[in-house]
């Protein structure tokens, strides 16, 4: 009877670790799906790949003219021209085309992802790409969530045809 009890025990402890494990992807895929849902009412929305991260902006030298980042950011130095030190350039290439988004220092990203690396999925909305609102980028448990939803919704339209 001990011997049960323990398998069962074990049995429970394995299945509580899973639960937690998924339970972490599946609040970082709904924060990443809402923000998907949201930047789909702004005015400038896109999504798709990151191609390269360009960070920190830093002012260029000379030192006589340091008023912009155009060696470090330039896509970002012409959208905001002298304040270009507080951003992150994100090159992308998406529904749009290749383009950028002008990421604030400090930006807080939805859907789990800490910090943009090239190879990433993105979604933004907002004013522009050079002001945006809403930054997604999912983390690896989201995107890990994202295959089992896509799963699940094939094996149910298998069953409803």
């Amino acid at each position: 009877m001990i011997k049960k009890k323990k398998i069962w025990l074990a049995a429970g402890v394995i299945a509580a670790c899973f639960a937690i494990y998924m339970a972490i992807g599946v609040f970082d895929y709904l924060e990443y799906r809402n923000a998907a849902i949201a930047s789909g009412s702004m005015p400038a929305q896109d999504g798709g790949r990151i191609t390269m991260v360009r960070e920190p902006c830093i002012l260029d030298t000379p030192a006589n003219v340091p008023t912009t980042c155009a060696v470090s950011c330039p896509l970002v130095t012409t959208a905001v021209g002298t304040l270009c030190t507080g951003y992150i350039e994100i090159d992308t290439t998406g529904q749009l085309g290749t383009t950028f988004i002008a990421a604030p220092t400090g930006f807080v990203y939805k859907g789990g992802g800490t910090h943009p690396t090239a190879g990433m999925d993105f979604l933004y909305g907002g004013a522009s790409n050079a002001l945006p609102w809403v930054i997604g980028i999912p983390s690896k448990a989201a995107s890990r969530t994202q295959k089992l939803v896509g799963v699940f919704n094939f094996v149910m339209a298998g069953f409803r045809e």
